[in-house]
Formats: C-alpha cells, sequence, structure tokens
C-alpha cells in the first residue's frame, strides 16, 4: 500500500470517530452493569462520557465522571493528540496503549487488544449507535484466558435514559437480511455485501452465547487458548426491526485479523 493510501485511510479512520465532536461536550449519559459470565450482575453504577474537541479536531478531551451506588463519585480525564495517536493500525487511547479504536463512521465503532496472550488482560468493546442512543458491550478475559466479565453501557444523549431496558431476544421471527463491511489492521473496509438472511448465534455449540437486556447477544469463548483461532461477536437490536453486529476475529498467533460490521433489517 502506498504512503499516500496509508495516510487517507488513517484520516479517514480518526473522522470516523471524532469527526461529528466540536468546541462543546457531547456528552453521553448511561447506565454501566457489569455480568459474570453466569449472568449475575457484579455491579451497577451510571456514568457519564463527555468529548471536546479543538477547532481543527486534532485534540480531543475525554473525561469519564462515575456515580457509584454508595454514593461516591470519580472522574478521570484523558487527552488524545492526533499527531501521536492516530496510527496506521487504528487510534491508540492513551487510557490503554495496546488497545487500538477503529471505526466504519455512523457510530459503528469498536476497541479492542490487537493481541491475546497468555498471562495479559484482554478485551474488547463494540459499540451501537442509533438516533440518540447508543449501546456499547466489553467482554474481557482475565490473565488466564479464562472469560471473566461482561460490562453492557445502556446510554443516552444529553441526558440520562428514561426508558427501561427491554427484554432479552432468544429468537427471532419473520425474515431477516443484512449486509456487511470488513476491516483489515491496516484500516482498509471492504466493499459491502449482502446477507441473505439473519443467523441469531452465529457459531453455536463453540462459543459461549448469552442474552442480555435490551437485545444484546453476546457469542464469545469462555477460555482463550494458544494457537487457536477464535472471535468475539456482539449484536444489538436498536429498533424492532434493525439488528446490529460486531464481530472481532483472532488469528492462530492470537493476533487481530477482521473486523466485521453487519446491519440486519426485518422484511415486511
Amino acid at each position: 500500500m502506498s504512503q499516500l493510501n496509508i495516510m487517507n485511510t488513517q484520516e479517514q479512520n480518526w473522522i470516523n470517530l471524532f469527526g461529528n465532536h466540536s468546541l462543546e461536550d457531547i456528552a453521553w449519559y448511561g447506565t454501566w452493569t457489569k455480568y459474570a459470565p453466569n449472568k449475575k450482575v457484579i455491579s451497577s453504577f451510571q456514568g457519564v462520557r463527555k468529548f471536546r474537541t479543538n477547532k481543527d479536531k486534532t485534540l480531543i478531551d475525554h473525561t469519564n465522571t462515575y456515580t457509584y451506588a454508595d454514593g461516591s463519585t470519580e472522574e478521570k480525564n484523558w487527552q488524545l493528540e492526533k499527531q501521536t495517536c492516530n496510527q496506521s493500525d487504528g487510534v491508540i487511547h492513551v487510557a490503554v496503549p495496546s488497545m487500538r479504536s477503529l471505526s466504519f463512521g455512523q457510530g459503528a465503532s469498536a476497541w479492542f487488544s490487537q493481541t491475546w496472550e497468555m498471562g495479559k488482560m484482554f478485551g474488547a468493546e463494540l459499540f451501537f449507535q442509533h438516533e440518540n442512543w447508543r449501546t456499547s458491550v466489553s467482554t474481557i478475559y482475565g490473565e488466564n484466558g479464562d472469560l471473566e466479565r461482561i460490562t453492557h453501557i445502556r446510554e443516552h444523549l444529553g441526558s440520562f435514559p428514561i426508558e427501561s431496558p427491554g427484554l432479552e431476544i432468544e429468537a427471532i421471527d419473520g425474515k431477516w437480511t443484512g449486509e456487511k463491511k470488513y476491516m483489515t489492521p491496516d484500516l482498509i473496509i471492504s466493499d459491502t455485501e449482502l446477507i441473505a438472511e439473519l443467523i441469531l448465534v452465529p457459531i453455536k455449540g463453540i462459543n459461549k452465547t448469552i442474552f442480555l437486556p435490551d437485545g444484546v447477544v453476546v457469542n464469545a469463548p469462555k477460555k482463550l487458548e494458544n494457537n487457536q483461532e477464535f472471535q468475539m461477536t456482539t449484536g444489538k437490536f436498536v429498533s424492532p426491526e434493525i439488528f446490529k453486529r460486531f464481530t472481532v476475529k483472532y488469528n492462530q498467533l492470537g493476533n487481530f485479523q477482521q473486523l466485521i460490521s453487519e446491519t440486519f433489517h426485518r422484511q415486511v
């Protein structure tokens, strides 16, 4: 790939992530719920994620404010400088430099570990946006490779959600068709491919499937093993007629291989 194309993909990825930010705060207000693999709630608390950029969008101010169940609060602040954080394999968030952020645009984004290796924490956060709502789901693995927890973040733009979470969805009816795109480690996005049907559990019997409230479906390995390919998939019914899904694939060496974005629509 030419140097020009590399710069173009880097620039586009940065724009996809931060192009809608401005000098004024963009704030996502949400509830963060941490689940054990058996779906037992570990903790639940409120969080606000705020983003602001300078005039030329080369500096991103990111602030998270948490309010815990006991009434205590915590605030964390980061700055992302485009010159150092915008790399040819994704955007580095200074909170965890070993992870990268990739985006297809329109809120379809992912933040994930580049490489898995035994003895280190590993995970991915996948984002789904629809109108003024945003959902993200983090799948976290411990140093021994075991699935440790899943964090479901349900957010609303500008104010805390008033509506209660929707139900768990374990089956679908009707005909669903979709489209998908791929992104590789060099940030190249494929052409759109059509999908003839929606299979709610893509690799049933291999990964563990967890159905969470608000129409979230998580499909991920129970344990990561050396020298084995694996993938983590999370989907979300953003409306009764639209299902969005992300898949992060890794090769036998534990290196990131492909990010897949899918959108399905129920046919009338």
